[in-house]
C-alpha cells in the first residue's frame, strides 16, 4: 500500500518552508510521495493574490526539482471553495488502496476544531503536524493525540514573500517567476503609492511593451521595468536619503526630485532581488537619462514621459515621434525636459546627470 502525504494550502506563493516540510515527509517519515493540493479558495481566506495558472506554474517549478512532490488538482478543478473533509473524502474514494495522511502546520491548530465536518474529519485520516514556531496549541495536540514534527524551518510565510520579506530564503527560480510576471503588485507597489501614481505605473508598463515590440526588444523586460519604474516614487525624502547613503552615496549630489530613479533601481536589485541588468539600468535611467542609454533605457524613459494619461502641451506630437523613431523621440523629450528643468530650477540646480545626458544626446548628436 503506497504511503502518501496530502499537503493542502493556497501556495500563494509556494515557498521553501512548504518544500522543506514535503522533504521531511519523504526523507524522515517514509512517505513515498507528497501531493500538494492547491486550494481554489481557502475556506479561511477571502481571496487569492495570484491566478490559478500562476500558482500551478510555481508549484510545477517545485515538482520539477523534486520528483516525489506531485500536484493534485481536485480543488482547482472544482472551481469553487472546497473544505478539507470533502477533498480528503474524494481522494480516498478515488484511491482506496493508498495510505493517506494529511499535513498541517502548527499555526492551524487553534482553529482546527472549527474545520468543516470536524468530527468526521478527525476519524477519516491521520494528521501530521509540523511546527511552524516553538509556541503551539499543545491542548489540541494532546486531545486528539496528534503527531508533531520539526523540520528545517526558515519561518517563512507566503504573506512575508508577497511583502518582500526574507526573499533571500525563497527559491530563486520561484522568485524570478514572481518578478518576471509582476505578481503581488497590490502588496508590493499599489499599497505604497496613490491610485493615480499606480495607474501611471501600469500605463507606462503597457506602453513600454508596445514600444519594445515595435523596436524588436524584449517585451517582458520592458513591461517589468516600465511597471516598476516609479516603485520608490512615494518614499519620503528621508527614506531616499537613507537608502542612497547605504547603496549609492555618490548619487546624493543629484537633485532630490530625481532620487527615486536611483533608489528604485537599487530597491529592485537589493530587496526584490532582480538581477537583470537591462531592467535595473532602464529604471535607473528613466528620469534624467545618461550618455550610455540603450534602446531599452530609451523605451522606459519615453514611456514614462508620454504614457496615455499625460496631457501636457505637445505630448501628442511627442507620442507620434516616439512611435515612429525611438531615438528621435527620446532626444526630443530629453531636450524638452532639460529646457523645462533649467527654466524652473536654474542651470546650477539641475544636477550633473541631466546636463551630461543633454550634452551627449542633443548637443553632440545634434537634432
Amino acid at each position: 500500500m503506497r504511503k502518501i502525504a496530502l499537503f493542502g494550502g493556497s501556495f500563494d506563493p509556494v515557498h521553501t518552508d512548504h518544500v522543506n516540510i514535503a522533504k521531511s515527509c519523504f526523507e524522515n517519515l517514509g512517505f513515498e510521495e507528497v501531493w500538494m493540493i492547491p486550494t481554489y479558495l481557502n475556506p479561511f481566506k477571502t481571496k487569492v493574490n495570484s491566478s490559478v495558472a500562476e500558482r500551478l506554474e510555481m508549484l510545477d517549478i517545485v515538482c520539477k526539482k523534486f520528483d516525489f512532490i506531485k500536484i493534485n488538482k481536485y480543488e482547482i478543478e472544482k472551481q469553487c471553495r472546497s473544505y478539507t473533509f470533502e477533498t480528503i473524502a474524494a481522494i480516498k474514494e478515488e484511491y482506496p488502496n493508498y495510505d493517506f495522511s494529511f499535513i498541517m502546520g502548527s499555526d492551524q491548530l487553534d482553529e482546527f476544531e472549527s474545520w468543516d465536518h470536524f468530527d468526521k474529519l478527525i476519524k477519516l485520516i491521520n494528521f501530521k503536524v509540523f511546527l511552524r514556531s516553538s509556541s503551539y496549541n499543545k491542548t489540541i495536540v494532546k486531545k486528539y493525540n496528534l503527531e508533531v514534527f520539526s523540520f528545517s524551518n526558515n519561518f517563512l510565510s507566503s504573506t512575508k514573500i508577497r511583502n518582500l520579506q526574507d526573499l533571500v530564503l525563497q527559491d530563486n527560480e520561484i522568485n524570478n517567476y514572481i518578478n518576471n510576471n509582476l505578481l503581488y503588485l497590490e502588496e508590493r507597489v499599489a499599497s505604497k503609492m496613490s491610485p493615480k501614481r499606480f495607474q501611471h505605473s501600469l500605463n507606462v508598463g503597457e506602453l513600454a511593451k508596445t514600444l519594445a515590440e515595435k523596436n524588436n526588444l524584449d517585451v517582458q523586460k520592458a513591461w517589468v521595468a516600465g511597471t516598476l519604474h516609479d516603485v520608490t516614487k512615494c518614499w519620503t525624502k528621508a527614506e531616499h536619503r537613507n537608502y542612497l547613503q547605504k547603496w549609492g552615496p555618490q548619487l546624493l549630489t543629484e537633485p532630490e526630485p530625481v532620487w527615486h530613479s536611483f533608489t528604485g533601481s537599487l530597491h529592485l536589485e537589493h530587496d526584490w532581488l532582480i538581477k537583470d541588468q537591462a531592467i535595473l539600468q532602464a529604471v535607473f535611467n528613466h528620469t534624467v537619462a545618461s550618455p550610455e542609454m540603450t534602446p531599452m533605457d530609451m523605451v522606459i524613459f519615453c514611456a514614462d514621459k508620454v504614457s496615455k494619461e499625460r496631457n501636457y502641451p505637445g505630448v501628442e506630437q511627442l507620442r507620434e515621434v516616439v512611435q515612429k523613431d525611438l531615438v528621435a523621440g527620446f532626444k526630443s523629450i530629453l531636450k524638452q525636459q532639460y529646457l523645462v528643468a533649467v527654466k524652473k530650477h536654474g542651470i546650477e540646480n539641475i544636477g550633473t546627470s541631466l546636463t551630461k545626458s543633454y550634452q551627449h544626446w542633443v548637443l553632440d548628436w545634434g537634432e
